[in-house]
This record gives structure tokens, sequence and C-alpha cells, in this order.
């Protein structure tokens, strides 16, 4: 009878190296940011506008956000009396009022947005002249040069 040799053993399989657990991001109370690419062959004043405009849109998001928070939360409670009641409606409607005006201004740093990346900031809506730098470094939102904006408070 011939010996049957033993089988060597098999080496177990090494596992797998785990593949390392990229955090995952945190919710953050920060806005979303919108990063578009600054439009080309934009003037170096005009793009520290529009540097300005992107940080007031993001502090901006941030307050609607939040005042949104606050409008829900506000439906949650209760009065104990009509004084209590009528201070937080009163309470509200300051906040709604704020959160309109912010939308109101959100949507007009959107405006002047598009209109950097179309090529049209810094172009009057009544007259279609440029409107002067210094103007829109001191209020870059506007969309109309100082002659156009006297005829228009005059009227």
């Amino acid at each position: 009878m011939k010996a049957v040799p033993k089988p060597k053993p098999t080496p177990k399989a090494k596992p797998a190296p785990k593949a390392k657990a990229t955090p995952k991001p945190e919710a953050s109370s920060e806005p979303e940011v919108h990063k578009e690419p600054p439009p080309r062959n934009l003037d170096p004043l005009l793009l520290k506008i529009r540097g300005q405009l992107i940080h007031q849109r993001n502090e901006l998001m941030t307050m609607i956000k939040s005042s949104q928070e606050v409008e829900r939360n506000v439906g949650e409670l209760t009065f104990s009396n009509e004084i209590d009641l009528a201070s937080s409606l009163e309470g509200r409607e300051m906040a709604f009022q704020l959160s309109s005006r912010e939308r109101n201004e959100l949507k007009m740093i959107e405006e002047a947005l598009f209109k950097m990346a179309k090529g049209t900031y810094g172009v009057c809506e009544g007259c279609s002249k440029n409107i002067p730098v210094k103007r829109l470094q001191i209020m870059p939102l506007t969309p109309l040069c100082i002659e156009c904006q006297e005829n228009l408070e005059v009227s």
C-alpha cells in the first residue's frame, strides 16, 4: 500500500483590506454655496462687486432658512391669554415682512449676477448707457444710472 501524501494546507485567504470610510459630510447650517465661474474679461472692480454679491446672497439664504424655521416653530406654541397670542402674531408678521424683503433682495442679487455672466451688468435699463463703476460700487444692485433714477423719482 502506498502512502498517500497529506495535502498541503491551503493558506487562508487574507481578508481584503477594508476601504477607509470617507466621513460623511456633516449637515451644515451653512447655505449652499453656488460656485459659478467668474465671467471672462470682467473688470477687477466688477469682480470685487461680484464677490460681495455672492457673499450677500449666501448670508440672505442663511437668514431666510432661519426665519422659515422660526415660522414653523411658532405654530406649535400654545398661548395662555390673548395678549400672548397678539404679541406672537405681531412677531410672525414682522418675520414675514423681513423674509419678504430678504427674498426681494435675493432676487435682485441673482439678477445682477445673471447680468454679469451675460455681460450686461452696469448697463442702464432706462437709457442703455453704462452706469459709472463708482455708482455700482456704492449701489451694486441698481439697474439705473443716476439720471434715469432721478427722472423716475421726479415723475
